[in-house]
């Protein structure tokens, strides 16, 4: 690689480490990005440098996580590099592409459809009906989930059913190969094929390997941190003759073990590349001192991680203030209220506010003060306009027409609108199909052979094959003119406009829609195909819905916020059970996975930052006492307490015992009408006030009966309610906790002491 321009133009701006990385030169490389430390600009920065040094645009790929990230990072690397032709791409697209181009050279049909999780439900509940196996005691979720899991730790069939060894593993074994002969039938690919298809070939199949390691001789991986076992195969098999593999990321910012990310992919990245080279940045540019010392001295707790002592320039800020509401309902409002005040007051707009939760299920109440108080919002969940029913049956169509053996969109399809062929019919077509092997849209057109199906039934199938056959002689059409002949041959718009329905009414605007965002896509990508389309609505993830332009509160996930920023952040629900989450207690690493989520919800903030729990909490229909969580006890002393209950919650001396220590600036808390709490002196010292707990009989050192573990002694009880945890050591099997509503034990005695 030659160097000979003038980089100062790509490097006036940058820090001494952020040019290290930018003008790096062969070899692999390590930039271990704090969080808020510029990484997208030394990623396109780096990307715009190798252009600028003589490398071919077709020898670089550079991979991230989401469509908008590799939105933005195509926009950036465009404006500092005009013209050029770089592969910007997440994961699951580039192994898309890579198995449409050499899908031929691997045996798959390219004109493959994509699954989503509701089609791959659908073939999984087809797998266990035609193996016996009853769906209800094993879910096709909870069966597709441990598929996937399969395929993203690369496992074929054969493989998982070796290494099953319960019951639930054995049923999955048994279903597996069911599923994906039933996916290959259908020309089809769920998710985790995007990823694990590409892994298999890179590692079995030499030739190709080799051929795209010389083709992609700079690769460059965001988010590295993320990978799982796949996306780590693909991304060290394109790196084995072509060692210069540059990967941007921050094991504190690791957040998706469970769908089968591996921090130890970036832990162990020296390991994997003796020679690397690793630079570190730590100035952030995002949060105010006041948040990023809380958010420092929250994930020091972390044993897996590569230490970092994160720095930035910005003013101290306001301290980080830990709200707490007498329930989850009061929660909402005051913060709703909060927004809105701050708005009234010119302060802010209402899209520097965003209000982040550990689960989706929370946002229901935040709905109902958002509409009471008049405050606009988003709540950023996925592309929720392409899921509606209307648009999801015009979808079946597009992808029937790509791929005329995709069984799912074929029955989705053919009675929309209504052409009277019924179940009874339907199954017969299946039959005959299996009978033959072809596909349900080629049996339709051989419907004659089938003496079972007649009259309307019949004539509904042989019509809507020719139609198919006629709209697929169209496919080169640009996508939205496509869907606009769609949507008049099959008389799907002529139903909704002729329906008295007013609900039909509103259909109809959405299907037109469906035409607009098609022609928004051709004319941003004018080279596209149907194809094209479908694959980037079925690949989005929820934060590519997310207009951050309007003036809006943004709702979402603590998952969904990686990678955003606002001036104002507020976390909700920060408890035990919800933050870290209930599936994570008594599991060291899955603490450590939810202190990350936490610490990456926190440094979202850049000038102001809320943490907030309430008292009691209505959760799956059920009132409980909620524990404030263990992570605002791992908090600095330096952050604000506010209660903002009523005062019957409140003792009148404390109130009066913190003025005093606080002096004039107690009227900052009288002006928002918060009633302030007394820091405590130490952070185990930070207790709720909650009412007695009904006596279980369990308190540490109480020997209990456990009918699976036998003899055990309990080391730890807390929590309350619902959420009410009891921790035992068992001897030979190690400690355990349990939910205290839900595990029988018998009550043995007291451990005598010294025994």
């Amino acid at each position: 690689m030659s160097e000979s321009f003038d980089a100062r133009g790509l490097l006036a701006d940058l820090t001494p480490d952020q040019q290290a990385a930018v003008t790096h030169g062969e070899g692999p490389l390590l930039i271990l990005a704090g969080a808020g430390s510029g990484k997208t600009r030394v990623i396109t920065r780096r990307v715009a440098y190798l252009l600028r040094s003589g490398v071919r645009p077709s020898n670089i790929l550079a991979i991230t996580f989401t469509n908008k990230a590799a939105g933005e990072m195509k926009n950036r690397v465009e404006k500092l590099a005009p013209g050029n032709r770089v592969w910007v791409s997440t994961f699951h697209s580039l192994g898309a592409r890579l198995l449409r181009q050499y899908g031929e050279r691997l045996g798959f049909d390219r004109n493959f459809t994509i699954y989503d999780m509701d089609d791959r439900n659908k073939i999984v509940k087809d797998a266990l009906e035609a193996s016996g196996i009853d769906n209800v005691k094993f879910s096709p979720e909870r069966i597709g989930g441990a598929i996937s899991k399969a395929k993203n730790q690369l496992l074929t069939p054969p493989e998982y059913a070796r290494t099953a060894t319960d019951f639930f593993q054995k049923t999955v074994g048994t279903v597996y190969p069911l599923y994906e002969k039933r996916l290959r039938a259908a020309n089809a690919m769920d998710f985790d094929d995007l990823l694990y298809l590409p892994a298999m070939a890179l590692k079995k199949n030499e030739e190709l390997r080799a051929e795209l390691d010389a083709r992609f001789k700079y690769v460059l991986i965001d988010e590295y941190q993320d990978t799982n076992s796949a996306q780590y195969e693909i991304a060290k098999r394109l790196s084995l003759n072509y060692d210069n593999l540059c990967v941007v990321g921050d094991p504190d910012q690791s957040i998706y073990k469970w769908r089968g990310s591996d921090i130890k992919n970036i832990l162990d990245f020296e390991r994997d590349f003796p020679n690397a080279r690793v630079i570190t940045l730590a100035q952030n540019y995002r949060s105010t001192k006041a948040i990023l010392h809380a958010a420092s001295v929250l994930i020091d707790h972390n044993k897996q991680r590569k230490k970092k002592d994160l720095v930035t320039d910005n003013p101290q800020g306001d301290p980080v203030n830990i709200l707490t509401f007498d329930n989850g309902l009061d929660e909402a409002e005051g913060v709703v209220v909060r927004i809105k005040e701050a708005v009234k007051a010119g302060a802010y707009k209402y899209r520097d506010h965003a209000i982040f939760m550990r689960i989706n299920a929370l946002t229901r109440s935040l709905e109902s003060a958002f509409v009471k108080h008049g405050v606009p919002f988003q709540i950023v969940k996925g592309l929720a306009f392409f899921e509606r029913k209307e648009n999801r049956d015009v979808l079946a169509y597009l992808r029937l027409l790509a791929n005329p053996q995709d069984t799912i969109s074929f029955l989705r399809a053919v009675n929309e609108p209504a052409r009277g062929i019924g179940k009874v019919s339907l199954d017969r077509l299946q039959a005959f199909a299996a009978d033959q092997e072809i596909g349900l849209l080629a049996a339709a057109g051989q419907v004659a052979r089938i003496t079972e199906i007649k009259g309307k039934a019949a004539t509904g199938l042989r019509d809507f094959h020719r139609m198919m056959t006629d709209l697929r002689a169209r496919l080169d059409l640009p996508p939205h003119e496509l869907v606009s002949l769609v949507l008049e041959k099959s008389g799907y718009e002529a139903m909704l406009r002729d329906s008295t329905d007013d609900e039909d009414a509103e259909r109809l605007a959405n299907v037109g829609e469906l035409v607009t965002a098609a022609k928004q896509f051709h004319e941003a990508n004018p080279e596209s195909t149907i194809t094209d389309f479908l694959e980037q609505i079925t690949l989005a993830s929820d934060v590519d819905g997310w207009d951050e332009q309007a003036d809006h509160v943004s709702v979402m996930t603590l998952h969904a916020s990686k990678g955003l920023e606002f001036p104002v952040v507020y976390v909700l629900a920060v408890e035990e059970g919800l933050l870290p989450h209930e599936r994570s207690m008594g599991r060291e690493d899955e603490i450590e996975e939810e202190r990350r989520l936490c610490f990456v919800g926190m440094t979202r903030a850049m000038k102001e930052l809320y943490l907030c729990h309430a008292r009691l909490r209505e959760f799956r229909g059920q009132l409980n006492y909620a524990i404030p969580s263990s992570f605002l006890q791992e908090l600095p002393r330096d952050v604000r307490y506010s209660d903002t209950s009523m005062a019957r919650n409140q003792a009148r001396s404390a109130a009066d015992e913190w003025r005093a220590k606080v002096g004039p600036a107690a009227k900052d808390w009288a002006d928002t009408g918060a009633r302030p709490v007394i820091p405590p002196k130490k952070p185990t010292d930070y207790k709720p006030t909650i009412p007695d707990a009904p006596e279980t009989g369990l308190a540490v050192g109480v020997l209990v009966q456990h009918e699976e573990f036998g003899l055990g002694t309990v080391t730890d009880v807390s929590g309350y309610g619902a959420l009410r945890r009891v921790k035992i050591r068992f001897p030979g099997h190690g400690e355990k906790t349990f939910v205290a509503d839900k595990v029988k034990l018998k009550i043995v005695g007291r451990k005598k002491a010294g025994g």
